[in-house]
This record gives C-alpha cells, sequence and structure tokens, in this order.
C-alpha cells in the first residue's frame, strides 16, 4: 500500500538514522484514487440519507483511512491532498515527489 522513496543521500553510509531521515514512505497512486471515489460516493451517501448511521460511519472510516494516508489533521486536508496527489501531472510529479508532505 505504501511506496518507499529514497534520496541520492542514500548511496552514502551515514547510518540508519540519516537513512531513515532521507527514505520517505507514500502511499500508492491506485489506492488514494480508490479511496477518494469510495469516500466522494459515501459523500453522496451520507447527504441523501443523514439519518442513516451505518453509511455514516463508513463515510467516517474512509476519511479517517485518507487521513492517515495523506498525513492530514482533517478530512477537508485529506481530501485535497489526496485529490492533488492523484491529479498532478508526471513530470511535476517526480519533482514534488522528494518533498515533505506528498
Amino acid at each position: 500500500m505504501f511506496v518507499s522513496v529514497a534520496s541520492a543521500a542514500d548511496d552514502r553510509d551515514y547510518g540508519a538514522t540519516q537513512e531513515m531521515e532521507d527514505t520517505m514512505l507514500l502511499p500508492d497512486r491506485n489506492t488514494v484514487d480508490r479511496l477518494l471515489r469510495h469516500y466522494r460516493a459515501q459523500e453522496r451517501t451520507v447527504l441523501a440519507r443523514p439519518c442513516d448511521l451505518s453509511a455514516r460511519r463508513r463515510f467516517e472510516d474512509t476519511a479517517y483511512t485518507l487521513c492517515v494516508l495523506m498525513g492530514e489533521r482533517t478530512a477537508r486536508e485529506a481530501v485535497h491532498a489526496a485529490e492533488h496527489y492523484v491529479t498532478v501531472d508526471p513530470a511535476a510529479r517526480q519533482a514534488l515527489e522528494g518533498l515533505p508532505g506528498l
């Protein structure tokens, strides 16, 4: 479910601590995309049936999972980050992969 992205510094021997700082785990794009689609579908369900507690629970579970995968504190931030993560063009994606938070 996660893809490891390592920097060029991994080639040097700085020890385990430095390696951990230079390596960042990114969620799998397909997983984030699938989860985002589930979130949007569940959002529509909750809006259509606000009294359905099981639908609300599933929606909240999906929102929590998005928060964890995207490293965000709120569902709104997680959805925004997920949308950006799955829609960024391939050329920009390579430039952004080394940045924290993506």
